[in-house]
């Protein structure tokens, strides 16, 4: 009888990866036409208004939700219907507070920043902070019961609703407008779609009472977490000394790189979390569960990554035409530097699965201050001639750095050892990027058009992938069964 709990739990994790990994599969490739077609319609200026905009919405819309999302997560079913009603009423309130709150500074940040259209666009992003709370609690409950399917299923459809209103307004020549609204069709989608999948669900028997101010307590770590984790705090400090069209050129980097490695950073959050969590008195297992999850994600990443960075230069081309030609090599800097932080991600999901928020808090607010500081010395330095290439080296070097150094601080109080953790992960993420560089200065020297340009650079990249999974395999670092 003790032996069917573990493998209950081990297909219900392998079936939600399966969901999930699916779902962000399409979600990421969705987003990524999304791009192509908008980025062919929208400038650079208008990327930089919504990057600023989302700069100061998302900090303020993650105060909102109050920590829900990452303390209900970690909960069991139980506590999770102890804490409904009183975290919706907090986070409820405190979701209408930052709302009005967002309103009221729009003015001011538009005057600070010298962009008048802010205000309006303001206006608009602070409409669905009150979906937020509901939203959480919500998913929260889908994983305790390890229904993956259906977030999955939610997300995607909250996805496709998003860019096809993001890119009918483009078209109507609505700018940074289009960018903002699609996000609010977002959310309103969302939070229908869960609601709809929780009409039929059994009701939750909360294990026992607990108290709004209980409750508040509870989601203090949390809440300054996610706040940290999801403030995008960087697009303000570029701003301060430099343009909004340079803005622009690195939010369009990131948010790509961003799309492709969301993939392995989302199923990380979302299914390897929540199953940590429900094996939370077998740290043995939580640890060695880690390890494999973070050499896996890596490769996984490290492939994606020298992917990108070897055939960016002509994909662009072919896409774009040489529009955006200015963010390609921040795009290859930031990529270089994901793979990376997917190996943490599986270090920092222990973290929260063990319900150690004060840590992960100071964690987030290391990268996110760090990262913050790190673009504003650059563009201190630089003036009007910052370029997102600078930015992105200086700020992809951080991610690196912070990334190695926080698994070797806060990996031996979570059994991983760090020199192993980073001796098996690393060298899969050190040939891989060498390999895509390697690529891109070989390209320097054939003569091809861009088609076959891109087509011989990922078949490239993809014979070392191949030749580094297989080695890997022979190691036993990837699950033969």
């Amino acid at each position: 009888m003790k032996r069917s709990a573990p493998l209950t739990l081990t297909r219900a994790a392998t079936g939600g990866a399966l969901w999930m990994g699916g779902s962000l599969a399409l979600q990421v490739a969705i987003g990524l036409v999304a791009q192509v077609i908008l980025a062919a319609i929208l400038t650079p200026h208008d990327f930089g208004l919504f990057a600023l905009v989302i700069s100061v919405s998302y900090l303020l819309s993650t105060v909102g939700n109050f920590g829900i999302r990452t303390l209900m997560s970690q909960r069991s079913l139980e506590e999770i219907g102890a804490l409904r009603r009183p975290m919706l009423i907090v986070g409820v309130g405190a979701a209408t507070l930052s709302g009005l709150l967002l309103v009221a500074l729009s003015p001011l940040v538009a005057a600070w920043l010298n962009e008048p259209d802010l205000r309006g666009l303001m206006f608009v992003a602070a409409s669905t902070f009150v979906l937020k709370p509901y939203t959480a609690v919500a998913s929260a409950t889908l994983q305790a019961r390890l229904q993956f399917s259906r977030i999955a299923t939610a997300l995607l459809a909250a996805t496709i609703a998003h860019y096809v209103v993001a890119i009918i307004m483009a078209r109507a020549d609505m700018g940074a407008l289009s960018l903002v609204a699609g996000l609010q069709v977002n959310a309103v989608v969302l939070v229908t779609v869960l609601w709809l999948f929780s009409r039929g669900a059994a009701p939750v028997v909360p294990g026992s009472e607990i108290s709004v101010r209980q409750a508040a307590a509870l989601a203090k770590w949390p809440a300054a977490g996610e706040v940290a984790m999801d403030a995008r705090l960087d697009y303000l400090a570029i701003k301060v000394f430099a343009s909004t069209e340079v803005v622009g050129y690195y939010h369009f980097a990131f948010i790509l790189v961003h799309r492709l490695i969301d993939l392995l950073m989302g199923v990380s959050r979302n299914v390897l979390f929540p199953t940590l969590s429900r094996i939370e008195g077998d740290t043995d297992r939580q640890s060695a569960g880690v390890v494999r999850a973070g050499t896996v994600l890596v490769a996984a990443g490290g492939a994606a990554a020298a992917a990108l960075i070897a055939a960016m230069f002509p994909i662009e081309e072919i896409l774009w035409g040489g529009r955006w030609e200015s963010a390609v090599p921040a795009m290859m800097l930031l990529a270089s530097a994901a793979p990376v932080q997917a190996g943490q991600a599986a270090v920092e999901q222990l973290l929260k699965a063990r319900a150690l928020f004060r840590r992960w808090t100071g964690v987030m607010v290391v990268r996110s201050a760090g990262s913050a500081l790190v673009a504003l010395g650059v563009v201190a330095v630089m003036r009007d001639t910052a370029t997102a290439t600078a930015i992105a080296a200086g700020v992809g070097i951080f991610l690196v750095v912070e990334a190695l150094l926080e698994v070797v601080v806060v990996g031996p109080g979570l059994g991983i050892a760090p020199g192993s953790y980073w001796r098996t992960a690393l060298p899969s993420w050190m040939v891989l990027v060498a390999a895509g560089w390697l690529v891109v200065a070989l390209s320097t020297v054939w003569s091809l058009s861009p088609w076959p340009a891109a087509f011989a650079s990922l078949a490239l990249v993809g014979a070392v992938a191949v030749v580094v999974a297989t080695v890997m395999w022979r190691r036993g670092l990837l699950a033969r069964r």
